[in-house]
């Protein structure tokens, strides 16, 4: 799946302000991806490691905890700098074929190459996977994390659909475009970041490992589940449509009823949401544990964007969880407006209310 509209790279990116740390258990995944790596001896002690869309360098400190030599890339240009002054280097560049063989020259070439929610952000992937190519090691390993387009759909994941996603990957057309560029995928294995993603692991064509039997048992998942044949996206489209007009109703009694209406998530995914289910000029506010701004442009004006301590200023309330996998975490984080009778509800993939456990109560 692919969106049809491109923005410019070098404007989303070059100065880009998200960073690994913000995402709640991003870090701890990385740290076990790592070490099942190390596990089967891929990172050691001397081995090449380069991640490419690297951010804050986050995933190659774990690698280098092994041993493994690391480089990443990454084109925001301050969170490149940041990431080399803490002793992970990283080249603020954007990765083609010239630039993975430039690496290959001056550094050798890379025993893993790891490439972690970044390719659904890259039109030109032609030219990336020619740069992996002229970067990986004749015995070398690919590894890819991103959203998977089966869970897009049969989990409702609206909130992944944006700007920065041109692509979302699935089995089948993986497995045949890496083919295109003479690697073999060994390995597809569902992951839960990001509500539903997937792990590709790739070789050179004839390599030494063994082809997994996960990739064979998801593509039968994927044909069976309607992927491929457009049912799956109807169902899907039929679900948007329901729960927008169920939370636009939602604020507007929230608004009739206490004289506010409240969101809660101002990430990009959030921002997305409040678009697509038109809510512009339903929300007086929105709030968030890491604010990176201070205001979300709609199509009705902008809307203030709050810290998550200042929810304590607002009357009791119903208040939409846009950040809806982290909806749990959000709801203990704010006992107080809870015991004054505020209440919480996640916006995907139902409307289920959230009381602070990690479950959730019948919608009301």
């Amino acid at each position: 799946m692919q969106l049809a509209t491109v923005v410019d790279p070098e404007f989303q990116y070059k100065h880009f302000k998200y960073l690994t740390g913000i995402s709640l258990g991003l870090r701890e995944h990385f740290a076990d991806l790592i070490d099942g790596l190390a596990g089967f001896n891929e990172i050691a002690s001397g081995r090449f490691v380069v991640d490419i869309g690297s951010n804050d360098g986050s995933l190659l400190r774990f690698a280098q905890q092994h041993g493994a030599r690391v480089l990443g890339i990454d084109p925001a240009e301050r969170i490149a700098q940041a990431a080399t002054a803490t002793g992970i280097p990283t080249l603020a560049r954007f990765f083609d074929a010239d630039l993975g063989a430039t690496i290959a020259k001056e550094s050798g070439r890379a025993n893993v190459v790891i490439s972690n929610n970044t390719i659904a952000n890259i039109d030109k992937l032609g030219g990336f996977f020619a740069g992996v190519d002229a970067l990986l090691a004749p015995d070398g390993i690919v590894v890819i994390e991103t959203q998977y387009a089966l869970d897009v759909l049969s989990k409702t994941l609206l909130d992944v659909i944006y700007h920065e996603h041109v692509s979302y990957f699935a089995v089948g057309p993986m497995q045949r475009f890496l083919a295109t560029h003479g690697l073999q995928l060994i390995s597809a294995e569902r992951i839960k970041p990001k509500g539903g993603s997937i792990r590709f692991m790739a070789q050179r064509a004839g390599g030494p490992r063994k082809v997994n039997v996960n990739v064979g048992e998801l593509l039968e998942n994927e044909f069976a589940a309607g992927l491929y044949d457009g049912a799956l996206a109807a169902d899907f489209n039929v679900r948007i449509a329901e729960l927008g007009l169920q939370i636009r109703q939602r604020l507007d009694q929230s608004r009739s009823a206490s004289g506010r209406a409240l969101a809660y998530g101002a990430s990009v995914g959030c921002a997305a949401l409040i678009h697509y289910f038109d809510l512009g000029s339903r929300i007086d506010a929105i709030f968030d544990d890491s604010p990176l701004t201070n205001f979300l442009r709609t199509g009705e004006g902008a809307v203030p964007v709050l810290t998550g301590r200042q929810l304590d200023n607002e009357a009791p309330c119903d208040v939409v969880v846009l950040a809806w996998r982290y909806a749990s975490s959000i709801a203990r984080g704010q006992a107080q407006f809870r015991r004054d009778g505020g209440r919480f509800y996640r916006a995907l993939p139902d409307l289920a209310y959230i009381d602070g456990s990690d479950g959730a109560a019948p919608s009301a």
